[in-house]
């Protein structure tokens, strides 16, 4: 059995790194870790094969709902809209063909809560509804109005439409690429840079065009030489004026703030939009998706994901929107108990294999207890201050942590608790084991209710 991930009882000299800015880095704190990237990277994206399936399309992705135009007993096509969205919320179609049994609740791999769905029977065609030849958006507007009718999600984080992202955009100094993917066990993104950088490339310099923007940089994790070296070629193809910036080896080079102090040596304000700064941002698929559907008139249906762990076929795999896990752990010869989704600093454990994939889930560890460390009891606060060495946004977690755990609503704005991005960082090196990052989330909801 492969090496754990790396858990509070190791010496934190193997992965930690907490001297941020003394040693001339674009940010402070963070932490090192064991990637496990080795498990999944080795083998190209493979389809999901088609065939007779059931599927379930969440009709819900984030705070986008749409609402359904379709009913029980009516055949659909792959592509073709079953959810009708508007200017804030986004289209959804079919991810195959076949049958619609039901409209009904089911559970999302990487959500809290059951959301409205489009049940369909697949017939095992997979047949395409008739794509007309894309007339090219040729307005920032009219690529945002687009990219909501496309469903085009961000595939990176919490999943925002792409559409309400361009339409805020203003002036835009910098569009950034984000191919950090600083995850461990993640390798979707590796991949895609590595097999579609082409795509990446025209879609980076069609939007940079349309944002007017002054440079487009795409950065990437030094442990990802293969994909460096594809983009880099692609770019030299196009003779486009993306550049590749390398970053830092380091958990959370890949969350937001990190990317723009790194890229451009801007910072983002608590609750400010990196519009407001000249900045736009897209994760390598989101981009991607926006490229399909811009040059192949495909909406976002499929997404890549990693499937790792404990299982005999790990890699990456291109799966419909709405597949269950169940039928993805069949296929990578896994059990289909103890799975984890999404990367360990940020994913969850998953309760019911019965769940299917949206369009953020990018992450299926098998076997997690043999892989993951698990939770333990917590104990004091010892004040050793590591939380707050390896915070990326130079937050204070042992006091926001006294003040959920004391409903100090006034101190956690105060303390700035809406800065926190999540990244689990002051929890992994938490030698008390105390639950940091998920008290943080519980604040959070608790100021807003």
């Amino acid at each position: 059995m492969s090496t754990p991930y790396p858990t509070q009882s190791l010496d934190s000299s193997q992965y930690f790194d907490t001297f941020g800015d003394l040693l001339g880095r674009p940010w402070r704190g963070g932490l090192r870790l064991r990637d496990h990237k080795h498990l999944s990277s080795g083998n190209a994206i493979r389809p999901f094969p088609s065939g007779a399936t059931a599927l379930a399309i969440p009709l819900e992705q984030g705070r986008s709902r749409a609402r359904p135009c379709v009913e029980p007993g009516q055949r659909v096509l792959k592509g073709e809209v079953i959810g009708v969205g508007d200017e804030r919320n986004l289209w959804v179609h079919a991810s195959s063909s076949g049958i619609v049994k039901a409209i009904a609740p089911v559970t999302v791999a990487d959500r809290d809560a059951p959301v409205q769905a489009v049940h369909i029977a697949t017939d095992g065609r997979d047949e395409w509804i008739a794509r007309p030849t894309p007339g090219q958006p040729r307005t920032l507007a009219e690529l945002a109005d687009f990219s909501m009718r496309m469903g085009l999600a961000g595939l990176g984080g919490a999943g925002f439409p792409t559409g309400v992202k361009l339409a805020g955009a203003g002036l835009t100094d910098f569009l950034l690429i984000n191919g950090a993917e600083c995850e461990p066990f993640i390798t979707c993104d590796d991949a895609l840079m590595r097999e579609r950088a082409d795509m990446i490339v025209r879609a980076a310099d069609f939007l940079a065009d349309l944002l007017g923007a002054g440079r487009t940089l795409i950065g990437v994790e030094g442990n990802k030489p293969e994909a460096v070296r594809a983009v880099k070629q692609s770019i030299t193809r196009a003779g486009s004026r993306l550049k590749v910036r390398r970053l830092p080896e380091r958990y959370p080079a890949g969350g937001q703030p990190m990317l723009i102090r790194a890229l451009c040596g801007r910072r983002l304000a608590p609750g400010q939009l990196p519009a407001a700064i000249g900045v736009q941002v897209l994760n390598v698929a989101s981009l991607h998706a926006l490229g399909r559907a811009v040059f192949a008139g495909e909406p976002l249906i499929n997404r890549i994901l990693t499937l790792t762990g404990s299982c005999a076929h790990p890699g990456n795999i291109e799966a419909p929107i709405g597949l269950a896990v169940r039928d993805l752990a069949r296929f990578a010869g896994a059990e289909t108990t103890d799975i984890h989704v999404g990367g360990p600093m940020m994913g969850r454990a998953l309760d019911d294999a019965r769940a299917v994939i949206g369009k953020t889930t990018g992450c299926l560890i098998y076997g997690a207890r043999d892989w993951l460390p698990q939770p333990e009891p917590a104990g004091d606060c010892i004040r050793c201050n590591r939380c707050v060495d390896v915070c990326p946004m130079a937050l204070q977690p042992m006091s926001l942590y006294a003040a959920v755990q004391d409903g100090q609503h006034r101190a956690l704005k105060t303390l700035n608790l809406d800065a926190c991005i999540e990244c689990g960082a002051c929890s992994l090196s938490c030698p008390a084991r105390l639950p940091l990052r998920d008290s943080f989330r519980q604040g959070k909801r608790d100021l807003q209710s």
